[in-house]
């Protein structure tokens, strides 16, 4: 179990720090977010192929088996999935990292079916995050409903 830990926070951490390097400098202008807003995977998608409204940070909330085994694909390289399991979230360290890391982004939270990621998205606000955050309403299964793509493995997608 804890070198399943060390594990998961060691992959996290090389799926953040380019997202948090690409941000240095950005002036952010979103203000704390009262609560989560609920999106479908159509209008995810159509906000990540959107590049005029911003970039929105796609993040899994799921295990790292779920990950490997199926994720959404993005339609840029900048905005990849990053894993970011709950199980790392319910330990508040890591969920004042997630603050910290995605500090003032917009950031679209997704799992299965919307509850893990709901979940998630209530400790994160409880957390005091300052950016924009989006539940992915259906998960991956309403995405792959939708027919929209999706990638394996170590597979990086469109």
């Amino acid at each position: 179990m804890k070198k399943e830990a060390i594990f998961i926070a060691l992959l996290l951490l090389i799926t953040v720090i380019p997202v948090y390097q690409q941000s240095e400098g950005v002036t952010v202008t979103h203000s704390k977010q009262e609560g989560l807003i609920n999106i479908t995977a159509q209008e995810a998608w159509e906000m990540l192929n959107n590049e005029d409204d911003g970039i929105q940070i796609p993040v899994d909330v799921r295990t790292l088996q779920e990950y490997f085994d199926e994720r959404i694909s993005s339609p840029h390289s900048y905005d990849k999935p990053v894993l970011y399991p709950l199980q790392l979230l319910e330990m508040p360290l890591f969920a004042n990292l997630f603050v910290k890391l995605f500090h003032g982004k917009e950031v679209i939270l997704y799992c299965r079916t919307a509850r893990r990621s709901g979940i998630a998205g209530n400790i994160i606000l409880e957390s005091g995050y300052d950016g924009t955050l989006y539940n992915m309403i259906g998960g991956i299964v309403a995405w792959k409903d939708a027919g929209l793509p999706t990638v394996k493995g170590f597979g990086f997608g469109s």
